[in-house]
């Protein structure tokens, strides 16, 4: 395989990857796409007059985008909803986590999950003395429902962005 088919091979990947369609029909659009790049070929087209009959890669895309666009993917207005959810419980995160550091440094606390500890001193000049250390740790449900709404907002976000074209009955 010589550059200019590699040149070529690139210059298919990014149409189809600029293609807003689904796959079958992505398949069927770049297939036709190849035939017709062939046929300019057969015509005894040099690659360079071909690439700069089809245009860049992103205007041959929007071309063909714009003549499939029964078929093409919708973009769903939830995914605004899915990223603004992402983004507050993110932020919300950061800044809990920053507060956290922020306050233990100031503080000179080394460890987060000591918040609950205590230590007791029992005991007087005159006798044995105790020393008690308490800790509680667990899970920071709040934190961990910030995680998963983060979670659930990026990915919403991801499969809202093509949604299957309308149908029209």
């Amino acid at each position: 395989m010589n550059g200019k088919d590699r040149n070529m091979e690139a210059y298919i990947r990014s149409v189809r990857r600029r293609l807003n369609l689904p796959k079958a029909v992505k398949d069927r659009v770049i297939s036709d796409f190849i035939s017709s790049i062939e046929a300019r070929r057969e015509a005894g087209m040099s690659e360079e007059a071909i690439l700069a009959e089809l245009g860049s890669p992103r205007k041959a895309a929007a071309e063909l985008n714009d003549q499939m666009k029964e078929f093409a993917f919708r973009k769903s207005p939830w995914r605004f909803a899915c990223l603004a959810l992402a983004v507050l419980s993110g932020g919300w995160l950061a800044l809990y986590r920053y507060t956290i550091w922020l306050g233990g440094q100031l503080v000179g606390v080394i460890s987060y999950h000591a918040r609950g500890s205590s230590v007791g001193v029992i005991g007087g000049a005159d006798g044995p003395t105790a020393v008690f250390v308490t800790s509680q740790s667990g899970v920071d449900w709040d934190v961990l429902l910030m995680l998963l709404l983060l979670a659930a907002g990026v990915l919403g976000y991801l499969l809202l962005r093509r949604c299957p074209p309308k149908t029209e009955e």
